[in-house]
C-alpha cells in the first residue's frame, strides 16, 4: 500500500475507532503488510455482471459490466497474463455499469478476462468471461430453394421464406470463391426472391447459397443440386422411317408427328459430334424430311435427334434401315432353257416379269461377263434371251433379273440338257412316298425299256442321289431312296431314253414323313400312389395294336424317363388291347406334369401331350 493510500487509512480509523484501535491496525500492518494488502483489493466481478457483445466484423465489441458504483473502473485483458487491458472504463455518476470498447475480440467464440478496481482498493483478481461468437445469419433450408436451369437464358436460384433486406449470394464452390449472383430481397418479393445468375449449364451439378440477414453476418452455405438443362422428347421409333433408295440418290430419314420449328439431326454413329445432315420443320408442317448422302448399298443404322426450342438437344434415337432395293430373284419353275442344235441360237426365257425388267444370264455364280441379256420388258410378261451356243452337253447357267428402281437380283442356277436330250417326263408320272426312316420309294411311270432315271436332291448337282434302269418289257421303275429332308422338299428327275441324251430336270415337290396325331390328355391316366419308392403308373388309353407311348420329364428332353430296373419309360399296345399302361414309375409326391408321345406303324413320333398330376 503506498503513502498517500496509507494516509487515507488513518484518517478513516481514527474518525471511526479512535487511538487504541488505530495503533493495533497499525501494528497489525507494520507486522504482516502482505495480508494488510490483500484484504486492500476490490472484489471481483461475477461472471454473471459481465455482458460482451461480439459484433458484427467491422464494428466494435463492447463489454459491459453491471452492479458497480460510482468511481469504479473496469478493465478487459485478453488473457490471465496480458499487461495492457484491451479497453477500459469507469462508472459514470448516476449510472451502475460500465462499458467497454474492445476492438474486435474475433468471429468465433472466445473468453476474456476483466477486473474492476474500487477505489481506495486496489484492482480485483481477474475473472474470466466466455463470449460467443459473431451473430449468423439463419441458412436457408435445402427445399426453399429452387434452381430453374433454362436453355439459352439466364438460370434462376429461387429462395422462399426471406424477410425485407435479406441478402441472398449463390457461389458456384463451397469455398465463396465464385459468386454466380446475389439480391436483396424487397417488399413484395420475400415469398420467392429470385437470383439471376447466368448459364449453369447444359448439364446437372451443384451450386452453394447463403443469406445475410441484417445486423447478422453471412451464413453457412447450403448445397443444392440442380437438373440438367430440359431435353426434347427424342421421337418415338415408329415416327422414324429411313429410305434408302437405289444408287444413293435420294436416300433420306423422314420423320413425323413433330412441330414447326424443330430441328431434326441425323448423325452415323451414337457419338458422332456433327450430324450427317440436319432440317428444321417448316411452318404448318408436321413432319420433315432430312436428305443424306449415299447410305450405301447394305443395311445399317442411324440416329436421329430432335431440338424444340428452348428446349436441348433430344437423346438420339437408333434406327436401323434396309439395304438398298433389290429385284427379287426369278423362280427356277419360271425359267425355260432350251438347248437348240448347232447354227440356231440356243434360248433362255423368263416368265412372271413386270414392264422394264431385264434379264441377264451368266455362265456361273460369280463371272461378271455376260452370255446374254434381254432389253427392258415392255408390255409382256416374258423375256427371251437369245445365246449363241450353251453347247452340245446340258449344263447350267446363272439368271437374274434387274427391276426399275432396284438392284440386280441374287442368281439363280437353271440345268439345262443336251442338244439331243431325251424329251422330260411329266410330272403326273412321278410319285414319291416319304417314308419313316430311309426307306422311301419313288415310281415312275411312262417309261420305256432301257431308260434311266436319275434323281438329284438339287437344281444344279452333279451327281444323283439314286438311279435305275427300266427293265425289258416295263413300263415304270421303283427307286429305293433316301429323301434329304422329313419334312416336304423338291426332287429333280431326269430320264435318259437309248441313244439319246439325258432329260430336263423336272421338279417334283414331295411331301412329309407322316406324323403321328398326339394323343388328348383325356386319354392319359396317372396313379400317383402311397407306397413308396416305383409305385406309379400311367395309362394310355384309345390306342390301336402296335402302337407305342414314350413318357418324358419335359418337353425338351432327348430320352424317355428312367424306370427302376434301368428300362425307359415306354410301353406298346398288344394284340387286341386299345390301351398301355407304363408302371414301375417314380413320380414326384408333391405332383407335377408328365410329358407322353405315341408313334403309330409306319408314322413319326407324335408331339408330346403334357398330362398334369396330382400329389399322392
Amino acid at each position: 500500500m503506498g503513502l498517500s493510500s496509507f494516509s487515507k487509512f488513518y484518517n478513516y480509523c481514527s474518525s471511526y475507532y479512535g487511538l487504541r484501535i488505530l495503533s493495533v491496525f497499525c501494528l497489525v500492518w507494520l507486522a504482516f503488510p502482505e495480508t494488510a494488502a490483500l484484504a486492500a483489493a476490490s472484489a471481483p466481478p461475477s461472471p454473471g455482471m459481465i455482458r460482451v457483445e461480439n459484433r458484427l466484423t467491422g464494428t466494435q465489441d463492447v463489454v459491459t459490466v453491471t452492479g458497480l458504483s460510482v468511481g469504479d473502473i473496469v478493465k478487459v485483458y485478453a488473457d490471465a497474463g496480458a499487461s495492457s487491458p484491451l479497453g477500459s472504463a469507469a462508472v459514470s455518476n448516476g449510472s451502475t455499469g460500465a462499458s467497454v470498447t474492445v476492438g474486435q475480440l474475433g468471429v468465433t467464440a472466445g473468453h476474456i478476462y476483466v477486473t474492476v478496481t474500487q477505489p481506495p482498493y486496489s484492482e480485483s483478481r481477474r475473472i474470466v468471461k466466455l463470449y460467443a461468437a459473431e451473430p449468423l445469419s439463419v441458412a436457408p433450408s435445402a427445399s426453399s430453394i429452387r434452381v430453374i436451369n433454362a436453355s439459352g437464358t439466364s438460370d434462376q436460384v429461387i429462395v422462399r421464406g426471406l424477410h425485407v433486406g435479406d441478402i441472398v449470394k449463390v457461389y458456384r464452390d463451397a469455398q465463396r470463391t465464385q459468386l454466380l449472383g446475389s439480391v436483396t430481397s424487397a417488399a413484395g418479393t420475400t415469398d420467392e426472391t429470385t437470383v439471376l445468375v447466368g448459364q449453369l449449364g447444359a448439364n446437372e451439378g451443384v451450386i452453394f447459397v447463403t443469406v445475410t440477414m441484417p445486423s447478422q453476418g453471412e451464413s453457412r452455405v447450403v448445397e443444392k443440386g440442380y437438373s440438367g438443362e430440359l431435353l426434347t422428347a427424342k421421337p418415338a421409333l415408329g415416327d422414324i422411317r429411313v429410305i434408302n433408295e437405289y444408287g444413293g440418290a435420294g436416300d433420306r430419314v423422314e420423320v413425323i408427328r413433330i412441330n414447326a420449328g424443330d430441328v431434326v439431326k441425323v448423325y452415323a454413329s451414337d457419338r458422332a459430334a456433327t450430324p450427317i445432315a440436319q432440317a428444321t420443320v417448316a411452318s404448318g408442317a408436321d413432319r420433315v424430311n432430312v436428305f443424306l448422302p449415299q447410305l450405301g448399298a447394305g443395311e445399317g443404322a442411324v440416329y436421329i435427334s430432335v431440338t424444340r426450342a428452348p428446349l436441348q438437344e433430344s437423346p438420339r434415337v437408333s434406327k436401323r434401315y434396309h439395304q438398298e432395293p433389290i429385284t427379287a430373284a426369278p423362280a427356277p419353275g419360271m425359267i425355260v432353257v432350251t438347248n437348240e442344235k448347232e447354227n440356231t441360237d440356243d434360248r433362255v426365257e423368263v416368265y412372271g416379269l413386270s414392264a422394264g425388267d431385264i434379264v441377264k444370264v451368266y455362265p456361273d455364280a460369280t463371272t461378271t461377263t455376260v452370255l446374254g441379256t434381254s432389253a427392258a420388258v415392255s408390255n409382256s410378261v416374258r423375256a427371251v434371251v437369245a445365246i449363241p451356243q450353251l453347247g452340245r452337253q446340258g449344263g447350267t447357267v446363272y439368271l437374274t433379273v434387274t427391276s426399275t428402281s432396284k438392284g440386280e437380283s441374287p442368281r439363280v442356277v437353271k440345268t439345262f440338257a443336251a442338244e439331243d436330250a431325251s424329251k422330260a417326263l411329266d410330272r403326273s408320272d412321278i410319285k414319291i412316298q416319304n417314308a419313316v426312316g430311309p426307306n422311301d420309294v419313288v415310281t415312275i411311270n411312262g417309261l420305256q425299256s432301257g431308260d434311266v432315271v436319275k434323281l438329284y436332291s438339287e437344281e444344279a448337282s452333279r451327281v444323283p442321289i439314286s438311279s435305275a434302269t427300266v427293265t425289258a418289257g416295263e413300263s415304270s421303275v421303283v427307286l429305293q431312296t433316301t429323301l434329304p429332308l422329313t419334312g416336304y422338299g423338291v426332287l429333280y428327275i431326269t430320264v435318259t431314253h437309248s441313244y439319246e441324251e439325258e432329260s430336263v430336270r423336272i421338279s417334283k415337290i414331295y411331301p412329309a414323313e407322316p406324323v403321328t396325331i398326339p394323343v388328348s390328355p383325356n386319354q392319359i391316366r396317372v396313379i400317383n400312389n402311397m407306397l413308396g419308392s416305383a409305385g406309379d403308373e400311367v395309362s394310355v388309353l384309345g390306342l390301336k395294336e402296335g402302337d407305342r407311348v414314350r413318357l418324358y420329364a419335359d418337353a425338351a428332353a432327348t430320352l424317355p424317363i428312367q424306370m427302376d430296373d434301368t428300362g425307359i419309360a415306354e410301353g406298346t399296345v398288344g394284340y387286341g388291347e386299345s390301351s398301355v399302361t407304363i408302371n414301375r414309375l417314380k413320380l414326384e409326391p408333391k405332383g407335377g406334369a408328365i410329358y407322353v408321345s405315341l408313334t403309330s406303324s409306319g408314322k413319326r413320333e407324335s408331339s408330346r401331350t403334357m398330362k398334369l398330376y396330382e400329389a399322392e
